[in-house]
């Protein structure tokens, strides 16, 4: 789409009618009067066009179509970003499923934050000298958070008659769960009712099992009471 600008310098039409008119009087030939007013009309559609001022074209969106991230408890928008400055910002709108996409329906401006897959679309309106473009999708993910359980592999400890339990740190907000064994080089047997007292060396077993928002996670500790 165009817009068009009118030059207050141009001969407006009536006035271009009203010289052809006069012209065509002045000949006293129907012919000639004719011709004259197709090229003074000419004349004006040329100036005219020259005076049209284009829209731009739609901005362009860099926008992967396949985008991933973690869950981390909050509103997480996708990655889109505007080719040119002081084009309109886009409409990004998200949907639970591609159904609801096509259908225009349950979609949202905010940013999702629960784990699970959603579909975008990335709207470009017109505005400020530009055009209305295509839509853009993209298939969004928010995968669930990896846990990571630090411990020193082997911990040892002096015998004091008091349970002793292992030392160990989880880099998300989630409480895994400690089983001791017997037996450090293997899971033999029932596992104990808790830490250790006496002399000997235990397994530790650290676990996470992981939840909706959060990926399972393990660890082996070999603890030693001297």
């Amino acid at each position: 789409m165009k817009n068009f600008t009118t030059n207050p310098h141009e001969p407006s039409r009536t006035n271009i009618r009203s010289r052809a008119k006069s012209s065509c009087r002045t000949e006293g030939t129907r012919s000639y009067c004719s011709w004259l007013i197709i090229a003074l009309m000419a004349v004006l559609a040329f100036a005219a066009c020259t005076t049209k001022q284009a829209l731009e074209d739609p901005p362009i969106i860099t926008s992967a179509s396949h985008q991933h991230t973690l869950y981390n408890g909050r509103g997480q928008p996708i990655e889109a970003a505007v080719s040119r400055e002081g084009a309109p910002p886009p409409v990004i709108t998200y949907f639970r499923s591609e159904d609801d996409l096509h259908a225009d329906r349950n979609g949202s401006s905010e940013a999702p934050s629960e784990v699970g897959d959603y579909y975008v679309r990335i709207k470009r309106p017109a505005g400020n000298g530009y055009r209305a473009g295509n839509d853009i999708t993209v298939e969004y993910h928010i995968q669930k958070a990896m846990v990571t359980i630090s411990a020193e592999a082997r911990q040892e400890f002096d015998y004091d008659g008091k349970p002793v339990a292992v030392v160990f740190s989880v880099n998300q907000n989630v409480e895994p769960g400690v089983t001791y064994y017997h037996s450090a080089s293997a899971r033999q047997g029932f596992p104990m009712g808790g830490p250790p007292t006496e002399r000997g060396v235990y397994l530790a077993v650290i676990s996470w099992g992981g939840d909706a928002h959060y990926m399972g996670a393990s660890k082996e500790v070999e603890l030693v009471i001297r």
